[in-house]
């Protein structure tokens, strides 16, 4: 999955094997912004927010649920952050907190899930 916008470009790289110890499902992104570095990024989906949003949709949450909720939100994290022309972390934490603050944002992932 490659996103390119004016503002910069998000491209999914693959998910990290064994974040099940820290309780989360990780998807990597490279982030190009025009005129600097690209920038390696993930998100780290946690199992609380995965498990509630796959209760939520009705969907089991399984590795492959987990995997598809963690790139789906990452594409929809980055190209936010892009478009309010935000400073990109090398670690979003996706968890219940994080989507209590961005409402917008947990919206758009469950309707990229559903």
């Amino acid at each position: 999955m490659t996103a390119v916008m004016e503002a910069g470009e998000v491209r999914f790289e693959g998910f990290s094997p064994g974040t099940e110890i820290w309780g989360s499902t990780q998807a990597n992104f490279l982030v190009k912004l025009p005129g600097r570095h690209a920038k390696e990024s993930a998100i780290l989906l946690n199992d609380p927010t995965a498990k509630a949003l796959a209760e939520e949709l009705g969907r089991e949450n399984t590795q492959e649920f987990r995997e598809e909720a963690a790139r789906l939100a990452g594409g929809i994290i980055f190209r936010d952050v892009l478009e309010r022309g935000r400073p990109i972390d090398s670690v979003v934490m996706a968890s219940n907190a994080f989507f209590e603050e961005r409402p917008d944002l947990l919206a758009a992932l469950k309707a990229s899930l559903s």
